[in-house]
């Protein structure tokens, strides 16, 4: 019989188990180390006290992890993964883990996810549990090194990032996993460079070292296509090749910035919100 339950910090090695096995054959790579899914999990802001796994007596074999805090001025669950590993789907698990955490998310005003665009079942499944599409995000990758960045701009590490004079910078917000919040849960995991002319700062951009994952990155309106982005961008590159996730897609400036600069779009996300 399969049984759910909320976690603790005890079952931290069986999800980390139960995470590899069922994200095994995603169309992401979603390997990693012990440590970089603690690392993960703290960037997330998951609290696994509000999440739950599914067992077949004692073996996890599925989960559905949450994120909480504040998102759009709203107090909010993230989903920040939920699978079920492969001998076990079509079962209803998946619907199961929702029916049995949702209504423990106490406080919660609203649940946000993101979805790939070609795992139709999920997303299938997510509308009928009330999900509501509220934009499309990209996912870009590169093998190559194409960034051209002029050598005269001046780009500085930044201990105590500006976050006032950076939002002014925005075309729009970052997803969960690059918000502001994020970037601070992980003060210790990431890099942050500013860019800057006549040393009023134009610039900037954040990576989260452990995946190489650049959570922001923006430049102001009136120092665009001066190649100050590009800059930022080179300096910011790690030894593996950046991973660029959640880009808004009605963001058409920036979808043509990475792409000038080598990376190429391979995925697409719905980011949907429940209102609980």
């Amino acid at each position: 019989m399969i049984t759910y339950r909320l976690l603790s910090d005890d079952d931290f090695d069986s999800l980390y188990d139960c995470f590899l096995a069922a994200f095994s054959d995603y169309e992401v790579d979603m390997h990693m180390s012990r440590d970089q899914f603690r690392q993960r999990i703290v960037r997330d802001g998951v609290r696994l006290e509000m999440s739950a796994a599914a067992f077949d007596a004692e073996r996890m074999i599925g989960f559905c992890i949450n994120g909480v805090g504040p998102w759009q001025g709203m107090e909010t669950a993230y989903d920040a993964g939920t699978g079920v590993v492969r001998e076990y789907r079509g079962r209803g698990i998946g619907k199961e883990l929702f029916a049995f955490v949702m209504p423990r998310l106490k406080g919660i005003e609203q649940y946000l996810l993101e979805v790939l665009t070609t795992n139709t079942p999920a997303a299938t499944l997510y509308r009928k549990l009330g999900f509501v599409e509220t934009r499309r995000l990209a996912v870009f990758r590169s093998s190559e090194t194409r960034i051209n960045a002029p050598g005269k701009i001046a780009v500085r590490s930044v201990e105590k990032p500006e976050w006032q004079l950076y939002q002014s910078f925005w075309d729009g917000y970052p997803s969960w996993q690059n918000s502001i919040e994020a970037v601070e849960r992980v003060a210790t995991e990431r890099s942050i460079v500013a860019a800057y002319v006549d040393d009023e700062c134009v610039g900037y951009g954040v990576v989260f070292l452990p995946a190489a994952n650049l959570m922001q990155l923006a430049v102001a309106h009136a120092h665009r296509r001066k190649g100050i982005g590009s800059a930022i961008l080179a300096a910011l590159e790690t030894p593996e090749r950046l991973k660029i996730n959640n880009i808004d897609e009605a963001l058409t400036a920036a979808l043509a910035f990475y792409e000038t600069n080598g990376y190429k779009q391979v995925l697409g996300q719905y980011e949907m919100v429940k209102t609980l």
